[in-house]
């Protein structure tokens, strides 16, 4: 008897020491917005790094899939922002990456295809995928790759009055984000978050001069082309310009009823990935 009772001690005792722990650590709906911006940065980096593998024919593309996608996740995050990666215990968090490698394994039989020698899944188009994967789902997270309504080359990603206005402030402001605990979206309260882009040099293939198309390259300069390669007219931006930003948004009720069910009413951080991954 004395045995059970110890063993029943000592698992309320380690229940109760990872439940402090997770409270410990919950961020913040501003913390997580920014964790979760810089992954799908880190994401989009990742999906140009290897452009190369993408659209290469007879290879192995192993990585771009499942665990070893996320391992290679990790390390464009590292260099991208040269700073450790770290795994946030929360069933959004988890389930962000879980549609990561949704969208990577939709894609398989076209990056796998060997007679399309251009795949057009290019950083905009994977953010874009990852942007429908998490609205489809009904994750609460709801991210954006938007810019100004006359630079926007998806429709879908018009930006909404919100937006409008915070990119107004960003051209009179020199901050590195903005988070709003106050607004809308759909008329329900929200968080919002908006981290504006300068053009890096993963956009210039696409959105810099005509002669850094890669399309262009080995031509005579007489047959140089301003069309990129996904077919829209290149913009002539340079590196630095305002490149827009991401818009994301978290209804709060969603934020607090997830964040709720995984870490103030006991349920355990195995069983949040569990849910999460279904």
């Amino acid at each position: 008897m004395a045995k059970y009772l110890i063993l029943i001690a000592c698992i309320f005792s380690f229940s109760f020491n990872v439940i402090g722990a997770a409270a410990e650590k919950k961020p913040s709906p501003e913390q997580f917005m920014t964790e979760v911006s810089d992954l799908f940065l880190a994401s989009m980096y990742f999906v140009f790094k290897n452009q190369k593998l993408i659209n290469q024919p007879a290879v192995d593309k192993s990585s771009l899939f499942g665990r070893p996608f996320l391992k290679g996740l990790r390390q464009a995050y590292e260099d991208k922002f040269n700073k450790k990666y770290s795994n946030r215990n929360s069933r959004l968090h988890t389930a962000l990456l879980k549609a990561m490698i949704d969208v990577m394994e939709e894609n398989r039989t076209l990056i796998l295809d060997d007679d399309i020698s251009f795949k057009g899944l290019i950083p905009a188009t994977y953010a874009f995928q990852l942007s429908e994967k998490l609205s489809r789902k009904g994750i609460g997270v709801k991210i954006k790759f938007t810019n100004s309504a006359n630079t926007v080359r998806n429709q879908l990603n018009l930006p909404d009055p919100w937006e409008i206005d915070t990119m107004k402030k960003f051209q009179l402001l020199n901050v590195a984000s903005y988070f709003d605990e106050t607004s809308t979206l759909n008329n329900v309260p929200s968080y919002r978050y908006f981290i504006p882009l300068k053009l890096d040099r993963f956009c210039l293939d696409c959105h810099g001069a005509t002669k850094q198309n890669p399309l262009n390259a080995g031509k005579d300069k007489s047959q140089w082309s301003n069309i990129d390669v996904t077919g829209f007219e290149m913009e002539n931006w340079k590196m630095g310009d305002f490149a827009g930003g991401i818009s994301m948004t978290i209804y709060k009720k969603d934020f607090l009823e997830l964040e709720e069910l995984c870490e103030l009413k006991y349920i355990s951080t195995f069983s949040c990935h569990f849910f999460a991954l279904e």
